[in-house]
């Protein structure tokens, strides 16, 4: 169980805070809810059962592990996983997956397709440039508050890494 200021990967949103453990203000619905701001959408809370099974929610990954990530980031070139072939079929998987290795794979992934386009002068499939913003918005925003960072400037390093060819 979560604690009251814990912040939580959560479902497909990303990093939220738990901002209070209470039964909703909505009627007929009883029980222990996390009430879950999400960390880069104020647009409102999020309301999940404290047993719920169907949305997965976990700790966030620490500092360290997030340092980790980074370096693979950098060294993505390298980096015998980031840069095998994933099928269309397999996205949807790795975003709802929340593994944070699995999104990074994507977003590299995905990069690599933008960039063939772009030397065709092509754009990339709106399937795979949605997917993408995806995926990046995850594993940024999971990346930046691991590491106490603001979101734009982990955006820039990890684009800049992740989309080299």
């Amino acid at each position: 169980m979560f604690e009251v200021g814990d912040r939580v990967f959560y479902g497909v949103v990303g990093v939220c805070e738990v901002e209070d453990i209470a039964a909703p203000p909505i009627k007929g619905i009883d029980g222990k809810y996390y009430y879950l701001q999400p960390v880069y959408d104020d647009k409102g809370i999020i309301y999940s059962p404290v047993d719920s099974k169907k949305v997965s929610m976990r700790t966030i990954i620490t500092k360290e592990e997030a340092q980790t990530f980074l370096e693979r980031a950098r060294n993505c070139k390298s980096d015998e996983l980031l840069n095998q072939k994933i099928t269309p079929n397999q996205y949807d998987e790795m975003v709802k997956s929340q593994d944070t290795e699995k999104l990074m794979h994507l977003v590299r992934f995905l990069y690599d397709i933008k960039n063939e386009r772009a030397k065709e002068l092509r754009k990339m499939k709106s399937a795979d440039s949605r997917m993408l913003v995806t995926a990046r918005k995850l594993l940024y925003g999971e990346l930046a508050v691991a590491l106490g960072k603001d979101y734009s400037e982990m955006s820039d390093l990890l684009d800049q890494y992740l989309g080299q060819n």
